[in-house]
């Protein structure tokens, strides 16, 4: 054979294997089955546990980091936040990707009863927490503007950001004692209810220029400012 024939056969050759290996990428290949596998359930067990079962199907578990998970289901060391979740459908050596949980950072509650609302705030923020809500309530021991009680309380331990709400002592609402001078003790508990008042002791006393059941007296004075709730003592003509 001649040189140019053998250059020829060659190129022949060259034609025929890369002819072959087209028709086998465009109209073989595409049509034979391609084998994939179930994705097993891998959430909730440990590392060790989750490669006993994805090696023997072919699948490749990739462990995504640590994580703190959001709530307090998932136990610390376990798998979760699985892709792609169980019954996804994966080829040969596909990868199932999941993160480990880590224990979240906790910060106890620290102790606000009798600190002013922005005192407590600030101390709620050194201890990794934030203020949640912050209710009034009427209080005979502390002070208007402290905190009265805390939810959850002082010496529990709650996660790093989460909140606290305060309940903070408010003012008795005041009110200021109308005259009651010549009226009688029916119009008279009327007028201190709807104040939010209360009619309280009733005495007798004599007075020729009044009319006889008119209210001669009062305890305390009109124009007093009492907290809502007061009681008012009467003195009548009799």
């Amino acid at each position: 054979m001649s040189v140019g024939q053998f250059v020829a056969s060659a190129l022949l050759s060259i034609v025929v294997s890369a002819t072959t290996v087209v028709v086998m990428h465009l109209y073989v290949t595409p049509k034979l089955p391609v084998v994939t596998v179930e994705v097993p359930q891998v959430s909730g067990l440990t590392t060790d546990q989750a490669r006993a079962i994805t090696e023997p199907l072919g699948l490749l578990l990739v462990l995504d980091g640590e994580k703190i998970p959001d709530g307090d289901k998932v136990q610390t060391g376990a798998l979760f936040e699985q892709k792609p979740l169980k019954g996804s459908r994966l080829t040969h050596g596909g990868e199932v990707h999941a993160f480990i949980a880590i224990p979240p950072q906790l910060s106890t509650v620290p102790a606000l009863v009798g600190q002013v609302v922005a005192a407590a705030e600030q101390q709620l923020q050194v201890a990794g927490l934030r203020l949640g809500t912050v209710t009034e309530e009427i209080s005979a021991t502390i002070p208007p503007g402290q905190v009265i009680s805390t939810r959850p309380a002082a010496g529990e331990k709650l996660r790093k950001s989460e909140p606290v709400s305060l309940v903070v002592s408010k003012a008795q609402e005041q009110v200021e004692i109308p005259s009651l001078k010549g009226r009688t003790v029916g119009g008279a508990r009327q007028m201190l209810e709807q104040l939010g008042l209360v009619l309280g002791d009733i005495r007798k006393g004599t007075d020729d220029n009044a009319a006889d059941g008119a209210i001669l007296r009062q305890s305390p004075a009109a124009g007093t400012k009492v907290a809502k709730g007061q009681k008012v003592d009467l003195v009548i003509n009799d």
